[in-house]
Order: structure tokens, then C-alpha cells, then sequence
């Protein structure tokens, strides 16, 4: 059949000292060469999405009634609301910034 070149086999190993020739680490050797001490790892929380609440929540949180809501939905009032599907859902940041927002000034 074929057989590669004499001088290529030569040329790879004579002509090149072992402790110049690239080693190849095998897959799981380089899998475990480095392990980051525990000092590296980040103490931030884990990230989590803000809970969407429903209408029903939102209501029963600021004892109003459902509709009030809607009304306020409709008018461009009240807390910013996302519409998912043909429901209303209201981030919880929003509605206590909204709450914030609308807090009378201390006396």
C-alpha cells in the first residue's frame, strides 16, 4: 500500500529533542489539571427573576377590588402591569416602586 515518507518519521524524532516535541495530555488529564481554589468562587447571590404576581395577588395585596385594577390598566394608572396570554401580571418590584411612588411625603 502507501508508506509515508522516510525523512517524516526521521524528521520527527531525530531531528527533534523529546523535550521539544508537543505533548498531548490525554482528554480527563486536562479535564482535572486545573481546579480553581475555593477562594475564586463568587459570593454574589444566585440571579432569580423577579415573581410575576396575578391580578387576584396585586388586589388582595392593596385592598382593591379586581376591577379597580382593570380600570387603572386601561387608564394608564397604577402599577405597570405585563400582559401574558389574556391575563394581566404585575412584577413585584413594580407595584412596590408604584407603592413607593405614591407614599405621601412625611409630615
Amino acid at each position: 500500500m502507501f508508506a509515508p515518507p522516510p525523512y517524516r518519521s526521521r524528521f520527527l524524532t531525530a531531528r527533534w529533542p523529546a523535550a521539544c516535541r508537543p505533548r498531548h495530555a490525554a482528554p480527563t488529564a486536562r479535564l482535572h489539571q486545573h481546579v480553581g481554589s475555593p477562594m475564586n468562587v463568587s459570593a454574589a447571590p444566585e440571579w432569580r427573576p423577579d415573581p410575576l404576581l396575578s391580578i387576584d395577588d396585586v388586589a388582595a395585596w392593596l385592598g382593591k377590588p379586581k376591577n379597580t385594577l382593570y380600570a387603572w390598566h386601561s387608564r394608564g394608572k397604577g402599577p405597570r402591569a405585563i400582559r401574558v396570554g389574556n391575563t394581566l401580571r404585575y412584577r413585584r418590584s413594580e407595584v412596590e416602586r408604584w407603592l413607593d411612588d405614591h407614599t405621601d411625603a412625611e409630615r
